[in-house]
Order: C-alpha cells, then sequence, then structure tokens
C-alpha cells in the first residue's frame, strides 16, 4: 500500500479548464468564463493569432493553477482552412501542456458534447446556448462559452468530480 503523503493530490474543481479552440475561443473555469477573440488584422503583421492564443493560454493555467484541460476535439467538415486553423490551435495547447508539465488535454468528440448537453447529436448552437441556460442556469456570451461551459460539466461528470 502506498503510503498517502506520497500520492499525487486529487483533481479538484477549481483546476479544470474547459476550451472551445477556435478564432474565438470558448473558455470555463471556476474562475472565469467567456470567449477570448484572437481575430487577426488585415493589416500586415497583423497575424498575431498563434502567440496571442499562447499567451493568453499560459497566463490563465499559471494564475489560477489549472492541473487538466478538456477541450472540443477537431471536427473534419467542408471548411479546410477552419480544420487547419484549429488543428494548428491544437497543436499550441499540446505544447503548453508539456511546458506546464500537465496531462494531456482531454479532447470530446463534438458530437457526443452535443448528444451529451441537448440529447441531440446534430444540436445547432442556439440549442446549446439554451441547454447551458436550462441545466445551468447561467446565460453565456456566445455558442463559444457555452460549448466550453459544456464541456466543463461534461469532463466532470465523466471524472466524478
Amino acid at each position: 500500500m502506498e503510503n498517502p503523503a506520497s500520492m499525487p493530490d486529487e483533481l479538484k474543481r477549481e483546476q479544470v479548464l474547459a476550451l472551445d479552440i477556435a478564432t474565438h475561443t470558448g473558455y470555463f473555469s471556476m474562475h472565469e468564463a467567456g470567449t477570448w477573440n484572437f481575430t487577426e488584422s488585415k493589416r500586415r503583421n497583423g497575424n498575431k493569432l498563434h502567440g496571442a492564443f499562447r499567451t493568453m493560454l499560459l497566463a490563465f493555467i499559471r494564475r489560477y493553477g489549472i492541473r487538466q484541460v478538456v477541450a472540443e476535439d477537431v471536427c473534419v467538415n467542408r471548411h479546410f482552412y477552419d480544420m487547419r486553423r484549429l488543428s494548428e490551435l491544437r497543436g499550441i495547447l499540446l505544447e503548453v501542456c508539456d511546458e506546464l508539465d500537465l496531462p494531456e488535454p482531454e479532447f470530446v468528440n463534438v458530437t457526443t458534447l452535443k448528444k451529451w448537453a441537448t440529447g441531440d447529436a446534430r444540436a445547432s448552437k442556439t440549442q446549446m446556448i439554451d441547454a447551458c441556460k436550462l441545466k445551468y442556469g447561467m446565460t453565456p456570451i456566445d455558442d463559444n462559452a457555452a460549448d466550453a461551459c459544456h464541456l466543463y460539466y461534461y469532463y466532470l461528470r465523466k471524472h466524478r468530480l
């Protein structure tokens, strides 16, 4: 039997961050929730999305002692540009977790999340927002924040936190 003092601390709700990664990244934790806007400027050298995402993520994780990240997985669809951008941001998330010695993020399939949140695997953005209001009594600022909220509670439920 292991010595309890040598066992790692159990993960707490306050140490979980949920992300709906995109140019408008929805985020949810016990500390803060909302949407980070990483829209790039049209002017030359205005493409700072990757660095801004990395900087914001590092600061948030360090500020609140986040120990686990859960994120919506990249969905393959007709929009190649969107898929590529999401994959790039996912790579940055993995690198940040490596740098901070956090476990690899848990990625949740989009249809799994929608089915869990609404009962409909093809739920619309409006349905996801409405489910957030109904289940948690909160009105998210947009569909990205709603998705992050559902991700957070999905993760808590799955891991019984």
